[in-house]
């Protein structure tokens, strides 16, 4: 006898402004351990629990879990899939994965969730111990989602919720209440379209629900450091998260609106201006963008993908505002202003990325612009000796 109908749940899930909901036992998922195992083994894991026993075990994450309750929200609403497609063909603006353009998920849909838990609460007559995730859990939601009957998984590992597509945020809630099951009964509708795959940018689609999230554009967007070389021109104008593999999928051709005002475009956060961007303080970017799940990364992260934008812009009015980015106190940044600054070229940003790369000690950015010197060397005689002399690094250390 179960505390809750899986019906019941629905109903308090649509009361409580969630799109689908479903439930399964809190039993674990052993099937997915050889999957992990691979995954971990070959490196392809980005921001996942690196646990493989948190990972399958919902009990090890909500030790009194006797269900777990999975939930889709929505985000493409109509005006955001409007705004997607029309970027503008020239300027220096960037590109914002449709997810981002509104009011952070994690908040809104932990907030929908709670409420939920209220809903349950009045329906059982008692308080409900419960937990909410809404990627905050070591968890894999999307399998939780899939056994718990509210949709599939895609070919580029996205879940597919009918009928919003892959355009939706999963949430998971552990409760110890027993809550009907579902039977996982919607299967994959890929078939033998393998457009996601062909359309991936940086081939991080291996094979069919196989994914190296390490060469996700979403990911690379979002990880430290410096962007590895490869994926620099490939990221175009993102500055945050890639969709391409989303708009390629015939399923989600035609796919319902998001009702959620929430999730509606607010500002230009969609094509914001990449000058800008360079121009922020962290206080100026978290008050522009703090409340969009685009910003825990911080300004940073940001200019340092607006740097590169603009070198994939290779519009020489981007020069005068890359230029001081070549003596920031980070280093990323410096080596990511001379890698745009070669993407663009032209006589003005070699002589700014040789004058910085004769006073820079990191060896990391010293590689970023030794061409600057060497297309010196290559011009005249005059410019061989500026590269012999460019080579002493000066005296300070540090990565800055």
């Amino acid at each position: 006898m179960t505390d809750l109908s899986l019906a019941r749940l629905r109903e308090l899930g649509r009361q409580a402004g969630l799109d689908a909901v479903g439930a399964t036992t809190a039993d674990a998922f052993p099937d997915l351990v050889p999957h992990l195992q691979a995954y971990a083994e070959r490196g392809l894991t980005g921001f996942e629990c690196a646990d493989i026993e948190q990972r399958i075990d919902p009990r090890r994450w909500y030790p009194e879990a006797k269900s777990l309750i999975a939930a889709a929200m929505a985000y493409l609403t109509q005006s955001g899939r409007e705004a997607a497609r029309r970027h503008p063909a020239g300027g220096l603006t960037g590109q914002v994965s449709v997810y981002a353009y509104g009011e952070d998920y994690h908040r809104v849909l932990r907030e929908r969730l709670a409420t939920l838990v209220q809903l349950m609460e009045r329906e059982v007559g008692r308080p409900i111990g419960h937990r909410i995730a809404v990627d905050t859990s070591p968890l894999v939601d999307r399998r939780v989602a899939e056994r718990a009957g509210i949709g599939w998984m895609g070919k580029n590992s996205m879940f597919y919720s009918p009928p919003y597509g892959s355009f939706v945020f999963l949430g998971t809630l552990a409760v110890d209440i027993e809550v009907e099951a579902a039977a996982a009964q919607q299967q994959s509708r890929c078939g033998t379209c393998r457009l996601c795959l062909d359309a991936c940018p940086t081939g991080a689609l291996l094979a069919p629900g196989v994914i190296d999230a390490t060469r996700c554009l979403s990911y690379i967007t979002q990880m430290k450091g410096v962007i590895p070389k490869p994926y620099r021109a490939v990221m175009g104008r993102r500055v945050w998260g890639c969709d391409t593999c989303q708009w390629a999928c015939p399923e989600n051709k035609g796919v319902e609106s998001s009702p959620h005002a929430a999730y509606l475009p607010q500002g230009e956060l969609e094509f914001p201006d990449l000058v800008e961007i360079l121009s922020w303080s962290n206080r100026a970017f978290l008050r522009r963008y703090g409340h969009t799940a685009a910003a825990w990364r911080g300004v940073r992260t940001w200019q340092r993908n607006a740097l590169i934008a603009l070198g994939n812009c290779r519009n020489p009015a981007a020069i005068g505002h890359i230029v001081p980015f070549l003596r920031h106190e980070r280093w990323e940044l410096r080596a990511s202003a001379a890698w745009a600054l070669k993407r663009i070229g032209g006589e003005e940003a070699r002589q700014a990325v040789a004058m910085a790369y004769a006073a820079e000690t990191v060896p990391e950015v010293r590689e970023e612009m030794r061409w600057a010197v060497a297309e010196a060397e290559a011009a005249s005689p005059e410019g061989e000796s500026i590269a012999r002399a460019s080579m002493r690094p000066a005296g300070r250390h540090g990565r800055g």
